[in-house]
């Protein structure tokens, strides 16, 4: 009897042609995924694991650091000085409260702009590379179709919403492939905490927004962002038995658990839904904290 359903089950499975049979074990394996744009990229090779309208433009909010961080450190020493202007100073939302006049190293800039997501400081930064943000910004623009990016075009160093401001996740994820290859940008993007110092001797101790480097076992970066237009989105890096893996999701309804499915997926991990239901259950927490 069970050799005759052996025989059965193999009977069924050889009318089904081979597409047919590789799209069951594909929808078997991926993860559903809330986000809108996403991709999956092996860090050293490149490959792409993963895909979901993962070359359409979108707003890329504070992913846009990225290429700001990159692009200073190949412009930048750490230990110059950065005069604030009033420009910079007036930038909104996310910010290190930066005055008019204020001090601070290119090192202790980048800590708050990668870190804690500081508008302000990446408009201080961008102003002293190259003289102005607009200046600046096509750079960004140049250093992106550089890489190959096509799908990529910026107006600001921040993410801060602007007409014609968009990227992919795919070309966010080369951004990040070529970005972590900097040590200095490897080391800061998977900082939980660091202290911010003014020339002054003021301080100031920035959290990382990305809860993955506290809740993800192998994490090791990179950048959140948030816009009423671009919705949540995360670049997510995580390394396990020397393979290392790049995670963008865009315009996601629950980033941090698309993000742990996608870095599951890319590993090959086995862990179960535990990592999963933990995310899920915190932000059950925070939304009934604030309703």
């Amino acid at each position: 009897m069970r050799k005759r359903l052996i025989f059965f089950f193999w009977c069924i499975m050889l009318l089904f042609p081979a597409s047919a049979r590789a799209e069951v074990q594909q929808t078997e394996i991926v993860p559903a995924v809330t986000a809108e744009s996403a991709v999956v990229m092996d860090l050293d090779t490149g490959e792409v694991l993963y895909g979901k309208c993962e070359h359409e433009r979108r707003p890329p909010a504070s992913l846009t650091k990225v290429m700001t961080g990159y692009l200073l450190l190949k412009q930048l020493e750490l230990q110059q000085t950065v005069t604030v202007s009033r420009e910079a100073a007036a930038t909104g939302e996310s910010s290190l409260n930066l005055k008019s006049g204020d001090r601070l190293t290119v090192e202790n800039l980048l800590h708050g702009a990668l870190m804690k997501s500081a508008n302000d400081a990446c408009v201080a930064l961008a102003e002293k590379a190259a003289g102005s943000e607009a200046a600046f910004a096509q750079q960004m623009n140049l250093q992106a179709c550089i890489l190959g990016c096509s799908n990529t075009n910026f107006c600001n160093s921040n993410g801060l919403p602007a007409e014609n401001h968009y990227s992919s996740a795919y070309d966010l994820a080369v951004m990040t492939r070529a970005a972590m290859q900097q040590e200095v940008f490897a080391e800061i993007v998977q900082k939980q905490q660091h202290l911010v110092k003014w020339t002054d001797g003021r301080q100031l101790m920035v959290r990382n927004t990305n809860r993955l480097l506290r809740e993800y076992p192998g994490a090791i970066g990179v950048k959140t962002g948030t816009t009423n237009e671009a919705g949540q989105c995360l670049i997510a890096v995580a390394e396990k038995a020397g393979k290392r893996i790049i995670v963008v999701v865009l315009k996601s309804k629950n980033r941090f658990y698309d993000a742990v499915a996608l870095l599951d997926y890319g590993l090959s991990a086995e862990r179960k839904s535990g990592i999963l239901n933990s995310i899920r259950e915190n932000e059950s927490r925070q939304l009934s904290a604030s309703a």
